[in-house]
């Protein structure tokens, strides 16, 4: 049995068993139809992120102190477990973190359970009122899927019930949602607020005051009483039943809580702040079980808000969705629906002139939604979603579906112009090409291979998605065109019966291919000429991945001076957005959303859809009138170190970091390019250091640590076990002093610490205060103190301020101990190419693989790796020509192109290979091959090109707010147009100056293994 023959198996099948082959092919697209509905549709795959967060709350604290008690101990504790990538720590005033990173591949909860139990291990080594230790872990499906943000001319600062009442419960009601989170606004607490000197007066401390509360204040299971009749639960009640009951409590014999302490409802003091469309905002987040359909729950949603805006409660309350995956999501969607159909109908257009029957191209182009619903099958079964990365998956595959029918289909028309009948005619037609379609296929599915199975980065995790869509899509349409196809194209062959007309000899083609046949030097160098051209659009190509003009956001950090009250920081905040709302339309604005901390302020730009001016510019046109402020120096962030680049400082001092991050940043900021050019540390802020008097305060009978905890019970309070007799829920119990205690230098200073001989002593008395400044929080990287220098580029590239920074760094001496390193955007992009270009080459390598296995042959499949250099050469035209940078997803462009490009070389060599076996000359073989693959070749080109059209100049995004689609199309456009002109004229050059060196090696061998036998005689 012959390779024709063998290739023929399935079509002989489907000829022999048409109803079988109907039948299997419909059960398979009612299979796909049915899993479409049921396939999860979400924003992006869930996936699990390799790391891990240890949180521990500490409010009221200093960075270094929760650095100190908090951050190394647990450090110390975590940097036992096993494949940790990078630790990354941050110390706050409020909170300290630990971020743990692990390779891709780790399983996330067995090591999320091993740091449980090491934090569980060094939990007594914290301090004792530590409330709690989270330790949490990330996966994509536990991002927000709808975001609403509240704002209102009225107060709503104590709006807390309503809104949990009547927005945050109805939504957490509804099908799909898993929990609702409410921020911005707090809920009241019964705060007993103890008067200092009546507990003076009375000889009590605040500490024996809190004891007793803690212990009255209880609820516990003693126990059962069981007889041979029944089993009583038995449960002593402790708990306070209303706030009468609490200011009764009595302290000592004929002295009550409320002679020593006033106790009411307070709101919790206002630590931050919000603003839409200045006014005071609040935000709410919703989430949605993992199982749940993004679309119908965001749909849900919407309309329960919808029906809450109606509400007489809400009137004047202004509800604004900020953020709607789903919205997202169905753009994307329908965008790639309408480039898809488009580009249908423009690959229907060409196969029709191609073919110029429509029969035929109605065949072929039903392979399509075909392919594509037993795609969606396998998907289904696999565990797959779909999301926008396996719907760009199937988008990219639109193109590709028909290649397997049109070459088959072209055959076997081929072989009826012959004079083949019928039957015969489909089973030569498809013995002669079913090696080449299988091997084509082959090499498109198999440069995923790496990417699939390679070193795991964020990238090649998603890639997978895209990659499985398109791979079952290959190989739905691979066995289509084997068996359903043929089958049609027979049976319908009356349809076409005296049709078919005789296809013209392209004939300019035959004569350039024989020039070059008669003048293979000229030809060679016209090749190293196209190879060489590419020197051209690769300096000026640039590698940036800075930000885009996708981005529909635009983040302003206000960078205090120092730390101010939360009214002054509005005020700043005011101002700036006085400022953006007067050129709201001039700068594309759609709304500002701010918020605001005493140290710390950030406002987002929303900017509109339908605008075309780069991000770069635009943000140039706002900084060039942006009002200068008193206590602040806005500049352009980052959104949290996604697009601008960071130099980090890592050392064992902070002091000498803070000194050196000085000495640095003038020499940054004179790089031109390099803009908003700041540290970490230029945000001042202070604390206040109370330096106990020990003999003092020995004298008077007390300890520091007595002093110490007055002082914290004044300023950050005790909280105490909550009440529990509110009917709307439990309410925060504390215990602090006078609320002037919380805001006043002064009263502090004379908070009465003890009364001795009927003289009040105040802490002024027994201590020094002292205001120093301090950072707002404290890094470290790998247990290493570190400050980071961050910026934002201006007309300056990736590539290139990674070499302007690195040669103004070498001239910098640092400290012994003390090293720098480039981060952000540098450290992303290094890792994200370095990766693809191993995938890259090793793609390469599986392709060689395949062609090698194919032709039988370690040479031949040189010829058709020729074109993929020059499809290189096409990726880089294109992209200069169309102003593109050299972005992730253009290489992930030309990871695909890759696979694609070899097609057209695999089916010419192929048909050459046939010809030279059937006993033709190497000269007509390659000539008469060449031309007779010319159609095919064209039309599948064609075909994919145009189903990429819509694509590469549309404006449809990942998500509908990620990068767009067009530098990947591009991508591919360019290079399969470029590696089609040139291999239809440099494969068969290729091939042929091959075949003469291996004919020249070969009579080299025999002649020299002649001499050695006339030399050396048996």
């Amino acid at each position: 049995m012959n390779a024709a023959q063998i290739g023929s198996v399935l079509a002989r099948f489907a000829l022999r068993r048409p109803v079988t082959t109907c039948m299997v092919f419909l059960s398979m697209l009612l299979l796909g139809a049915i899993s479409s509905r049921l396939l999860p549709l979400e924003k992006f795959p869930g996936i699990e992120i390799p790391e891990i967060v240890v949180q521990v709350a500490y409010p009221n604290s200093t960075p270094a102190e929760v650095e100190r008690l908090i951050t190394r101990p647990l450090e110390e504790a975590l940097a036992t477990l096993s494949n940790v990538s990078r630790m990354r720590s941050t110390s706050t005033s409020d909170n300290a973190q630990v971020l743990l990173q692990f390779e891709w591949g780790q399983d996330i909860k067995t090591k999320s359970i091993e740091a449980r139990e090491k934090v569980d291990a060094v939990k007594h080594l914290l301090p004792d009122d530590v409330d709690r230790i989270v330790v949490f872990q990330f996966n994509t499906e536990d991002m927000p899927v709808f975001q609403l943000r509240i704002s209102s001319q009225r107060d709503l600062s104590n709006a807390y019930d309503l809104l949990d009442r009547s927005l945050r419960r109805p939504i957490e009601r509804v099908e799909g949602v898993s929990r609702v989170t409410l921020y911005g606004v707090e809920p009241q607490q019964i705060v007993i607020r103890l008067d200092q000197a009546a507990l003076l007066a009375h000889q009590l401390a605040a500490a024996d005051i809190t004891k007793l509360l803690q212990q009255a204040n209880f609820s516990l299971t003693a126990g059962f009483i069981e007889n041979e009749h029944e089993r009583i639960l038995v449960n002593p009640v402790g708990e306070f039943q209303d706030e009468y009951s609490i200011g009764n409590f009595p302290i000592r014999p004929g002295l009550k809580l409320r002679d020593v302490a006033t106790i009411g409802r307070e709101m919790p003091r206002k630590i931050d702040g919000r603003h839409l469309d200045q006014r005071y905002a609040i935000g709410m987040e919703v989430f949605k079980e993992s199982s749940a359909n993004l679309v119908d729950v965001s749909a849900r949603v919407m309309k329960v808000v919808e029906q809450i805006r109606t509400d007489p409660q809400f009137n004047g309350i202004n509800l604004y969705i900020m953020d709607d995956t789903a919205d997202g999501v169905t753009t994307s969607l329908s965008d790639l629906v309408s480039a898809g159909l488009l580009g249908a109908f423009l690959s229907f257009l060409v196969l029709y002139g191609f073919l110029r029957n429509l029969t035929t191209t109605l065949v072929v182009v039903l392979s399509v939604p075909i392919a594509i619903c037993i795609a969606l099958g396998g998907m289904y079964f696999l565990g797959y979603s779909l999301n926008v990365l396996s719907l760009m998956g199937l988008m990219l595959a639109v193109g590709m579906l028909v290649d397997n029918a049109v070459v088959i289909t072209e055959s076997i028309q081929h072989e009826r112009e012959q004079g083949a009948d019928g039957e015969t005619a489909t089973i030569q037609g498809v013995g002669n090409v079913s090696l080449a379609v299988i091997a084509g296929t082959l090499t498109t599915a198999i440069v995923f291979l790496p990417n699939i199975f390679g070193k795991k980065t964020d990238i090649t995790i998603f890639l997978e998605h895209t990659a499985v869509a398109i791979c079952l899509s290959l190989l739905a349409s691979l066995l289509l065109s084997q068996t359903l196809v043929p089958l049609l194209i027979t049976r319908l062959s009356k349809f076409t019966k005296g049709k078919l007309k005789p296809v013209k000899q392209p004939k300019r083609y035959r004569k350039i291919l024989e020039w070059s046949w008669r003048h293979p030097n000229w030809t060679g160098v016209i090749a190293l000429l196209l190879l060489g051209s590419i020197v051209i659009p690769f300096a000026g190509v640039s590698g940036d991945e800075g930000p885009q003009g996708f981005n529909d956001r635009l983040f302003i950090s206000y960078n205090l001076h120092t730390q101010y009250s939360l009214s002054e920081v509005e005020d700043e905040v005011t101002q700036l957005e006085n400022y953006l709302y007067n050129n709201k339309d001039n700068f594309d604005i759609d709304a500002v959303y701010s918020y605001y901390t005493p140290n710390y302020a950030i406002s987002t730009l929303l900017l509109k859809e339908d605008r075309n001016e780069k991000i770069a510019d635009l943000m140039e046109r706002i900084r060039k009138d942006m009002p200068t402020l008193l206590r602040s120096d806005p500049k352009f962030g980052f959104g949290g170190g996604r697009e601008g680049v960071r130099v980090s400082l890592s050392g064992q001092s902070t002091d000498v970091l803070q000194r050196i991050a000085v000495d640095l940043l003038p020499k940054l900021s004179a790089i031109d390019g390099l803009t908003d050019v700041q540290t970490e540390m230029d945000t001042g802020q202070f604390e206040l250091v109370i330096k106990i008097d020990r003999q003092r305060v020995h004298q008077l009978g007390l300890s520091s640590a007595d002093v110490a905890r007055t002082v914290a019970t004044a300023l950050r309070g005790q909280r105490l076990r909550s009440y529990r007799g509110d009917p709307n829920g439990e309410i925060d119990l504390r215990v602090a002093f006078d609320k002037e205690l919380e805001t006043s230098l002064t009263a502090l200073e004379n908070l009465p610490i003890l009364q001795s001989n009927g003289r009040v002593i105040a802490l002024k008395d027994v201590a020094r205060l002292t205001k120093q400044p301090r950072l707002s929080q404290i890094r470290r990287t790998d247990r290493r103190t570190s400050l980071n220098i961050d910026a934002n580029l201006n007309e300056l590239t990736t590539s290139e301020a990674r070499e302007v920074i690195t040669k103004v760094m070498d001239q910098v001496q640092l400290p012994q101990g003390y090293l720098w390193s480039l981060d952000g955007s540098f450290q992303r992009q290094q890792e994200n190419e370095s990766v693809m270009l191993v995938n890259t080459l090793l793609a390469v390598a599986l392709i060689y693989i395949v062609m090698a296995a194919l032709f039988e042959s370690l040479l031949l499949p040189t010829a058709v790796i020729t074109s993929l250099l020059f499809s290189i050469v096409g990726v880089f035209w294109a992209l200069l020509l169309t102003g593109q940078s050299i972005s992730v997803m253009a290489m992930i462009g030309i990871l695909i192109l890759m696979g694609i490009v070899v097609n057209n070389g695999i089916v010419l060599v192929d048909r050459i290979n046939q010809l030279l076996d059937q006993g033709a000359s190497l000269e007509r073989a390659i000539i008469d091959g060449s031309v007779s693959r010319l159609r095919p070749i064209l039309m599948t080109v064609a075909t994919t090109v145009l189903g990429l059209l819509p694509l590469a100049f549309g404006t449809t995004q990942i998500g509908g707010d990620g990068p767009p689609y067009a530098p990947m199309a591009i991508s591919i456009i360019g290079g399969l147009l470029s590696s089609t002109l040139t291999s239809l004229f440099l494969v068969p050059y290729a091939y042929a100056r091959l075949l003469g060196m291996r004919q020249r090696w070969h009579n080299l061998r025999q002649r020299a293994s002649q001499q050695v036998s006339r030399i050396l005689p048996s």
